[in-house]
C-alpha cells in the first residue's frame, strides 16, 4: 500500500468508479477485486486540535452520502464498503496489507478444475432479527445476481467474467458455487460488498432495507441518532461474532459534501477521520493535521463505442490508437497534477501485469498518430463529440488541443439536461473518469471494461477475451503473464486511452486515532482496523 503525506498531489480527486462526463458525475460500480501493493511510509506530523469525539467514539466524515439508496448494499460499488463493513459481513474480505481472507467462510476449496468452489461457513453468526447464518441464506443472497440495479453483482452476474452458473446446498454449513469459467482465485469474485450477506428479513423483503439494514456485522444502525444524508451513527453490538474485533462502542459518519468543509472538519479536530480529501485542501489539513493516500485509480478515456455504432471511424482500431499516440501525458501531468504518473496502460504501477514497455510502446508520437488515421482511411481527421454539462473540465480541454495538432477534433455537446448526460455514456465514441482498477485488475475488466457498461455494445476481441480468461483461471507465474498479456491487449487493441494514475487522500487527527489503512490498492479505508491513537 502506498502511503504518503509530503508528495502534492494536484489531481482530481475520485471516488471509486467515478465518471466524469464533463461536469457531472455518475457514481457507477464495479466488482472490481484488488489487492496488495508494496511500500511504506509516514503520515504527517499531527499537532491540530484534540478530538472533540468523545471516549468511545468514532467520527468519519465523507465526501458523499454513505446510504443515498437505503441499506442494500448491493445497490453500492466497492467503495461504499468502508460504511457497510460496520453493518454487514462479508464472505471474504480485503486486509489492509491487501490480501482477500475469509470472514464468514472459515474454509474453501476448488475442484481440480477450478469450475466449482465449496465454502465452509463459520457457526455462530447471528442478524439482526436472531437468525442464525446458514448455506440456504448464503444461496438466497447469490441467487440475487440476476437482479438488474444490484451493482455489486456485475462480475458474477449473468453474462460476467466470473459469472456463477448454480448455487448449491450441500448441508447447513456448506455451499457448492459453479462458476461459467474456471476461477482459480474464487475469493477474489466474492470478497467486500460483492460477498456481503444480507439477513433473511432483508432478502424476503429487500424494500425493507430502503429503511432499515439487516446484517450481521459489530454495528447496528441507530435511527433516532441518524439523519438520511446528513448524519449516520452505528451502536457496536456486543454480541456480534466480531464485535471484539473493532475499537469504538460508537461510529459517527457525517457526510460534508463541500470539501473545504470536509478539511475543516478534521483540521479543527471535529472528524478524526476525513475522507476523500479534495487535492486543493491537502496542504491545509497536513499543516495542522495528518494524511494517507493511495493510488490505483487510473484517469482516461474508456472508448465506448468499439464497433462505430455512433461514430464510424471508432471501428477501426488504428483510429483508438491514434488518440493514445496523441495525448501527450507528461506534460498535462506537469501542467495540471504534479505528483500523479503518466501512464499509457490500464493497470496501475503497483498492480501484477503491469509492464514499463506498454509506456514505452505507447507513448505521445503524433507523427505515429497522423500515419495512423491515414492508415484508418482518415487522413484529414476525424470528428469527436464529447457531452458536457456546463463547462469542460480542464484536463478534457487540454487534451483537446493536442488532440487537433493531429486532426482528432473534440468537439464539445453542451448538454441541456442531466438526462443527456447520463444517455452520453451510450451516445458518445468516449467518456472521461477516473476509475478506481486496483492492484488486481481483472475483477474490473470482467465486470466493468468488457463485461459492464464500458461495453455496452457487446464488443468482443479475442485477444482481450482470451488473457482475461486465462487471468481468471490460472494462478501464481500463469496468471502473472496472463495478466501482462491482458494489461497489453487492452492498450493495442485501443479499449482505454490511459492519461495519468491518481491518488486519493484521507485525513486524519494523529492525537486520536493512529494512522488508518486502505483496503490495499482499494481507495476505501478499512473501517474496523481504525484504532485509537496511543
Amino acid at each position: 500500500m502506498i502511503k504518503t503525506s509530503r508528495l502534492r498531489l494536484r489531481s482530481s480527486a475520485t471516488r471509486p468508479m467515478a465518471v466524469r462526463i464533463g461536469a457531472a458525475t455518475l457514481a457507477l460500480a464495479t466488482a472490481t477485486t484488488l489487492a496488495a501493493c508494496g511500500g511504506n511510509g509516514g503520515g504527517g506530523g499531527g499537532g491540530g486540535a484534540g478530538s472533540a469525539s468523545a471516549e468511545g467514539t468514532l467520527t468519519f466524515a465523507y465526501d458523499a452520502d454513505a446510504a443515498p439508496t437505503g441499506y442494500d448494499p448491493l445497490l453500492y460499488s466497492q467503495g461504499q464498503f468502508t460504511f457497510f463493513s460496520a453493518l454487514y459481513d462479508a464472505l471474504f474480505v480485503t486486509q489492509a496489507d491487501g490480501t482477500v481472507v475469509p470472514s464468514l467462510v472459515t474454509e474453501f476449496s476448488n475442484n481440480p478444475e477450478n469450475t466449482q468452489t465449496t465454502l465452509t461457513l463459520r457457526e455462530g453468526v447471528t442478524f439482526t432479527d436472531g437468525s442464525p447464518l446458514d448455506a440456504e441464506l448464503v444461496k438466497a443472497n447469490l441467487d440475487r445476481r440476476s437482479e438488474e440495479g444490484l451493482e455489486a453483482y456485475g462480475a458474477i452476474a449473468p453474462g460476467g467474467a466470473s459469472e456463477i452458473t448454480d448455487v448449491t446446498v450441500s448441508d447447513p454449513r456448506t455451499v457448492v458455487i459453479t462458476w461459467a469459467q474456471p476461477q482459480a482465485t474464487p475469493e477474489n469474485n466474492l470478497v467486500d460488498t460483492a460477498g456481503v450477506i444480507v439477513g433473511p428479513a432483508g432478502i424476503a423483503d429487500p424494500s425493507s432495507l430502503e429503511t432499515t439494514p439487516d446484517g450481521s456485522g459489530a454495528y447496528t444502525l441507530n435511527a433516532d441518532e441518524t439523519t438520511r444524508a446528513s448524519t449516520y451513527t452505528l451502536d457496536k453490538n456486543a454480541e456480534a461474532w466480531a464485535a471484539d474485533e473493532w475499537s469504538y462502542d460508537t461510529i459517527v459518519f457525517d457526510v460534508i459534501t463541500d470539501s473545504q468543509a470536509l478539511a475543516n472538519a478534521v483540521v479543527s479536530g471535529q472528524a478524526d477521520v476525513a475522507t476523500v480529501l479534495d487535492p486543493t485542501t491537502i496542504d491545509l489539513v497536513e499543516e495542522r493535521q495528518s494524511t494517507v493516500s493511495v493510488g490505483g485509480t487510473i484517469v482516461g478515456f474508456p472508448v465506448i463505442d468499439k464497433t462505430g455504432a455512433n461514430n464510424p471511424a471508432f471501428a477501426s482500431e488504428q483510429v483508438r490508437l491514434a488518440m493514445i499516440h496523441a495525448t501527450d501525458r507528461e506534460t498535462l501531468v506537469n501542467d495540471l497534477h504534479d505528483g500523479s504518473r503518466p501512464t499509457s496502460q490500464l493497470f496501475p504501477e503497483g498492480a501484477p501485469g503491469f509492464d514499463p514497455a506498454i509506456d514505452e510502446e505507447f507513448a505521445y508520437d503524433p507523427d505515429r498518430a497522423r500515419e495512423l488515421l491515414a492508415e484508418a482511411g482518415f487522413p484529414d481527421g476525424i470528428d469527436v463529440d464529447y457531452t458536457v454539462l456546463g463547462q469542460p473540465e480542464e484536463d478534457a480541454v487540454a487534451i483537446q488541443g493536442q488532440w487537433a495538432e493531429v486532426g482528432i477534433r473534440l468537439n464539445f455537446v453542451t448538454a441541456t439536461s442531466t438526462d443527456q448526460v447520463f444517455a452520453a455514456v451510450r451516445t458518445d465514441p468516449v467518456i472521461f473518469g477516473g476509475f478506481a482498477v486496483g492492484a488486481q485488475p481483472a475483477g474490473f475488466i470482467a465486470g466493468v471494461l468488457y463485461g459492464g457498461f464500458m461495453n455496452m455494445q457487446g464488443a468482443t476481441e479475442p485477444e482481450i477475451e482470451g488473457s482475461l480468461g486465462a487471468a481468471l483461471g490460472a494462478s501464481g507465474d500463469a496468471q502473472e503473464q496472463a495478466l501482462t498479456d491482458l494489461n497489453r491487449a487492452i492498450t493495442a487493441n485501443g479499449w482505454f486511452v490511459p492519461v495519468y494514475e491518481d491518488f486519493t487522500y484521507a485525513g486524519y487527527n494523529a492525537e486520536s486515532v493512529a494512522e488508518p489503512s486502505f483496503a490495499g490498492a482499494n481507495n476505501y479505508l478499512v473501517l474496523s482496523e481504525i484504532q485509537p491513537a496511543t
